[in-house]
């Protein structure tokens, strides 16, 4: 038999009679096929309506070569060739061109290519639907791979490479079995397994109620960590909380993973446990370092990264729960962060406030006795300041606007940290501090102890900037306090590279003058004195003007300086002569040497004159 000769009435019959050889058929418009695509993608959406068709035209495929494969066939091609034209028998196809059919019964193998003309399936889905971006022949497909599996005994999978539903000009199929798809197929497999809907149902409400139970716990452990910050808890609660909750132990850290807090590892543990190197981290991460995995995210305050948290576990993977857990973790960091970092601007500027009106004398005593009760500000004499100013000139390019607000705060740490009582303000566009020495001296620090470190302090945590510092005289009454700011300032102005910290006390007549608020009066009465010398000297290195610095110190001794300067005194006297011709005056006279000197000492402080010296610190 061959399979040009089939006919649909030899397997099927439209009457009711009882012959078992045959099996009842049924004829459905294309169009009512049509509206039920379209109710199924309605109904249950295309990728489930895509499955269903495809296993509905296996079935259909099967069933049919099932009965071929009852026949006596010329040729085992022909029961190939029977599907084709029972395609076109049952009216799903107008024709099949057949370009390409290579088969081995014995090794379980085929490749056949075709083209497929005028499928129901396709014009229904341009009727419905319009043109569309990939094949929609499901049930023609779902037949063929059914019908040719079973004929070839292994299972075929048949792949549409175009359709007319694209806008082709007909359906090209390609047939193979799954072994000579090479996994090519592997995506088109998971439509011929059952899937029942109840089945995927009960796997969401699983996965609805797993979830449901982490956010019950995560909310549990939220509303927690919450109430640590509503009663005003530190870091190490929060983390005590995260490890009682989770029996993970946990790490929080600043953005420089300084430890801020842990819980569920011993402080001997600690440098082999910390993991380093978090700055990259910008979103939660899970990391493996040796043996030990890390869930970590990072703490964010006001969009900026501060800090991270994250939980270690020597056995095992996160969970899921643990990532929403941590999450929260940070949010809770980031809030107590948030009241700590509100609460300590708050009292700095109290504190700051409150220092400026002392300064600028707006305060009697009764009044500064009272509020510094309220800050608990140490108020044993004598008190002294500190000015600080950054001289580089690069906060604007590389820091924020709000840096002084985190020079405040580093300063009030270093303090804090040291326990040194203090107050600070911003005045003047510099830093200023107010101590109290007898409460210094209690801690066993001195007033040049205390200004040298916090100056080394500020220069390792902003090495780009070049920070110096004044510190006044002592004094025993509150009512000098606006004298000691200006001493400070007199000598920040003092300040060079090879003196970061000048004491008011190290000054003479020179530090009087730096308080005159305009230096032009000073400019002046350095050129008055040494201007003629100035002029003669720029070009050549001042050396004059180095020799006169010299020969004041020394007392206008010509031994001692020809020693200091390591020149002959032939030399020194006719350089002494020289100077005398350019100043026109005798630079022996006691009134001329004292001008002269605070003339040139001016210079020094005024940058104009470097005799690479450290000031004197008292």
């Amino acid at each position: 038999m061959r399979s040009a000769d089939l006919k649909l009435n030899e397997f099927y019959k439209t009457s009711f009679d009882a012959d078992p050889r045959y099996e009842k058929m049924i004829s459905i418009p294309t169009s009512a096929i049509g509206t039920l695509r379209k109710e199924l993608i309605e109904t249950i959406g295309p990728e489930r309506m895509k499955g269903f068709l495809m296993r509905y035209g296996w079935h259909c495929g099967v069933s049919d070569a099932l009965k071929m494969k009852q026949l006596a066939w010329d040729d085992p091609a022909e029961a190939l060739l029977a599907g084709p034209r029972m395609h076109i028998l049952h009216g799903n196809l107008e024709e099949v061109i057949i370009l390409q059919n290579d088969f081995d019964f014995e090794k379980k193998a085929m490749h056949m290519e075709a083209l497929w003309r005028n499928s129901y399936e396709a014009k229904e889905h341009l009727e419905k639907f319009g043109k569309g971006g990939h094949p929609q022949c499901h049930t023609l497909v779902g037949y063929a791979s059914g019908y040719l599996s079973t004929i070839i005994g292994e299972k075929v999978i048949v792949i549409e490479q175009s359709c007319q539903a694209m806008g082709n000009d007909c359906c090209f199929p390609i047939c193979k079995t799954v072994k000579e798809w090479n996994g090519k197929a592997d995506d088109v497999l998971k439509y011929y397994e059952p899937d029942s809907l109840i089945n995927e149902l009960d796997r969401m409400f699983e996965k609805l109620r797993i979830e449901r139970d982490n956010l019950n716990r995560t909310y549990q452990v939220h509303e927690k960590l919450m109430n640590e910050v509503l009663r005003e808890k530190d870091l190490s609660s929060i983390a005590k909380v995260l490890f009682q909750t989770t029996g993970i132990p946990v790490l929080i850290e600043d953005k420089h993973q300084t430890v801020l807090a842990m819980s569920g590892i011993e402080q001997h543990e600690l440098a082999e446990r910390q993991i380093k190197g978090l700055s990259g981290i910008t979103r939660t991460e899970c990391l493996s370092v040796k043996n030990t995995c890390y869930l970590v995210t990072p703490i964010f305050l006001q969009r900026n990264i501060v800090g991270y948290c994250y939980f270690l576990y020597d056995n095992g993977l996160p969970q899921e729960v643990d990532w929403m857990i941590l999450e929260r973790a940070a949010v809770t960091c980031s809030m107590y962060l948030l009241n700590e970092r509100t609460r300590l601007m708050a009292e700095q500027r109290m504190k700051g406030s409150f220092l400026d009106e002392m300064i600028s004398g707006h305060l009697c005593r009764e009044e500064f006795m009272r509020r510094a009760q309220y800050f608990e500000f140490d108020v044993r004499p004598p008190f002294f300041m500190v000015t600080l100013h950054e001289k580089s000139k690069k906060l604007s390019s590389r820091y924020p606007l709000d840096f002084n607000d985190e020079l405040v705060n580093s300063l009030y740490n270093f303090c804090r940290d040291r326990q040194i009582n203090n107050l600070i303000a911003d005045k003047s566009g510099k830093t200023a501090l107010l101590f109290s020495e007898t409460a210094l001296t209690e801690r066993g620090y001195t007033k040049r102890d205390v200004s040298k470190k916090i100056v080394e302090c500020l220069q390792q945590k902003y090495p780009h900037l070049d920070f110096k510092a004044g510190v006044s005289s002592s004094s025993e009454r509150l009512e000098e306090i606006g004298q000691l700011f200006e001493e400070s300032l007199a000598a920040l102005k003092i300040t060079n590279p090879k003196s970061c910290v000048v004491h008011y006390d190290s000054l003479g007549i020179e530090g009087v003058l730096f308080q005159a608020s305009n230096v032009n009066l000073i400019e002046k009465f350095v050129d008055k004195r040494l201007g003629k010398l100035i002029r003669e000297d720029r070009h050549k290195d001042m050396e004059l003007t180095k020799t006169l610095y010299h020969y004041v110190s020394n007392g206008c001794n010509v031994h001692k300086t020809s020693r200091k300067m390591n020149i002959s005194i032939s030399g020194l006297r006719y350089r002494l002569q020289r100077l005398n011709e350019i100043l026109e005056c005798d630079i022996n006279r006691p009134a001329v040497t004292y001008q002269i000197y605070l003339a040139l000492q001016s210079m020094i402080a005024l940058g104009e004159l470097d005799m690479n010296l450290e000031l004197e610190e008292l």
